[in-house]
């Protein structure tokens, strides 16, 4: 029988090192290739604010910008359809580069529930508004108004709210009428306001005015 010749310790160990470096090195690779193919999960285009959007200001197709992330790294409830956002206003501050979510805008298709787009420490609080109607369907989410107060007893006016934020628009049912001299529009206050609010409408009738959007909105 033939015998077969046999190598030395040293030659048995330098070609196990030199096997085991080159498996690592392939898998090493291998890895690598994996991750520069799919990191984070598969990439995603979403769409994202292309400068920064005060909070009120309408957002258009030149506020909206589209970016790759990776699905693991998105915002929860971020939005992913362009046409869901556009005609909505910003409900907060939304910064250059940053994905637009279902809280961060009012009257878009896609925003979320009440609920979730009152910041922590605010109150969103509905009124029966009276001579208003002039404004009609002028008057938007994402408008600012003032908040006035005529009591009968003597007859005066007064601003009782400067600039606040409107949330919403009636109660978003089909079922929701609003009167030729009366509209439902939910604010955006502190919970101290909103015992403002709900003792001015004990003692005379609430109405609002349009304010202009700021400056740098315009």
């Amino acid at each position: 029988m033939r015998r077969f010749p046999r190598l030395s310790p040293r030659l048995n160990i330098a070609f196990g090192i030199t096997s085991a470096i080159v498996a690592g090195v392939l898998l090493l690779g291998y890895i690598s290739s994996l991750l520069r193919e799919n990191p984070g999960g598969r990439i995603l285009h979403l769409p994202v604010a292309s400068r920064d959007i005060e909070t009120g200001f309408p957002i258009n197709s030149e506020s909206i910008a589209k970016k790759e992330i990776p699905e693991e790294y998105t915002v929860p409830g971020s939005i992913r359809n362009s046409d869901k956002i556009k005609g909505s206003r910003a409900l907060r501050f939304i910064g250059k580069g940053e994905p637009f979510t279902k809280s961060s805008i009012s009257s878009g298709s896609a925003s979320g529930s009440l609920a979730t787009r009152i910041p922590d420490n605010f109150r969103a609080y509905t009124l029966n508004t009276t001579r208003c109607s002039s404004m009609g369907p002028e008057l938007k989410a994402g408008d600012y108004v003032d908040v006035l107060l005529t009591a009968l007893d003597p007859p005066r006016t007064s601003t009782i709210l400067s600039r606040r934020l409107v949330i919403s628009i009636g109660s978003g049912t089909r079922d929701d009428v609003q009167s030729a001299d009366s509209m439902k529009i939910t604010l955006l206050v502190t919970p101290k306001e909103a015992e403002i609010l709900a003792q001015a409408e004990v003692e005379g009738q609430v109405s609002v005015s349009l304010c202009p959007l700021s400056p740098e909105n315009s």
